[in-house]
């Protein structure tokens, strides 16, 4: 992963059925060498795919947008990525992808972030979708991120 940080899952992608298993929401974290590897995983790509096909949330943030969705053709129509990686992107969507910060394309039911200083917005834009608005605020509230 990005910046040398590790993760351990709890369940490895390649144990689960995934005609069997359903996501709230598929997450994508950043990082080059990460989005390289995630772009490489046929299964995941696969679950992608049925979580669109399914009409179920998925997101992508800092370099995923562009290594991982934009080849395999799940880039909704409205995104953003790292503001480095923008042109690999830009032919893909209608909007511009530096406008904001975080984009929440609510027709695609993706939302997609453009990187590290973003992190906070992104994560409250998934609470929202995830546990709603009102308990989104509160954390929102708590993380002193309040406009």
């Amino acid at each position: 992963m990005s910046r040398g940080m590790k993760f351990v899952a709890e369940t490895h992608l390649e144990s689960l059925d995934l005609q069997e298993t359903k996501f709230d929401i598929i997450i994508l974290p950043g990082g080059f060498g990460g989005a390289k590897t995630f772009a490489g995983c046929k299964k995941l790509i696969a679950a992608l795919k049925q979580q669109i096909e399914a009409k179920r949330w998925y997101a992508a943030i800092c370099a995923s947008p562009a290594i991982v969705l934009e080849p395999n053709g799940l880039l909704p129509k409205k995104a953003t990525c790292y503001p480095a990686l923008h042109s690999k992107i830009t032919h893909s969507i209608e909007n511009e992808p530096s406008a904001l910060r975080v984009v929440v394309d609510k027709d695609a039911k993706c939302v997609t972030s453009q990187g590290p200083g973003t992190t906070l917005e992104f994560g409250v834009a998934l609470l929202v979708l995830l546990v709603g608005e009102k308990k989104a605020k509160e954390v929102e509230k708590a993380l002193l991120l309040e406009s």
